[in-house]
């Protein structure tokens, strides 16, 4: 699963809406799940896609500038979560959100950066089955903290500023 933040730096507009569009038309990807804002509330600010039963294979997130936000590594359950965070302590891989649960998509994640500064994600939990008829989930940016970190509700700074 890559996360992308889509923003044209000349023209500060957001191309989450043109990047979401290209996939469903060209590579046949499905919308799962949606950010919507703005003053009428109809702007995508991000979206998750997938070509599988999984709730998502890519997502665009408008942000400050264009560029990678993490790559994911799907795991096959919260334990496998859980020791790969130890597998990182034991490490001393520099941890940049500690075990916790997505409201999006419902998975369980860790984020994490390599040596090379590149933030990555281990991710476990179908959450649920995404099908091509399944109603698409729509967040609004009142509701975004617990989008992301469903426990707390709280966005971590780094999260939402470090791209490579």
């Amino acid at each position: 699963t890559l996360l992308m933040c889509e923003l044209n730096p000349e023209t500060g507009v957001n191309r989450v809406a043109e990047n979401t569009k290209f996939f469903i038309e060209v590579l046949d990807f499905f919308l799962t799940e949606q950010v919507l804002v703005g003053p009428e509330g109809n702007m995508q600010a991000a979206t998750w896609m997938s070509r599988t039963t999984t709730p998502h294979d890519i997502a665009f997130v408008g942000g400050q500038r264009n560029g990678l936000h993490h790559i994911a590594f799907f795991l096959d359950s919260w334990n496998d979560v859980l020791k790969s965070a130890d597998v990182m302590a034991k490490n001393k891989t520099k941890i940049d959100v500690a075990p916790t649960r997505h409201g999006i998509t419902r998975g369980e994640t860790i984020y994490f950066f390599d040596p090379s500064g590149n933030r990555n994600e281990t991710f476990a939990g179908l959450g649920y089955l995404a099908q091509r008829d399944r109603p698409v989930t729509t967040w609004t940016e009142e509701r975004l903290g617990s989008g992301i970190f469903f426990h707390t509700g709280d966005l971590v700074p780094s999260f939402t500023e470090v791209y490579t």
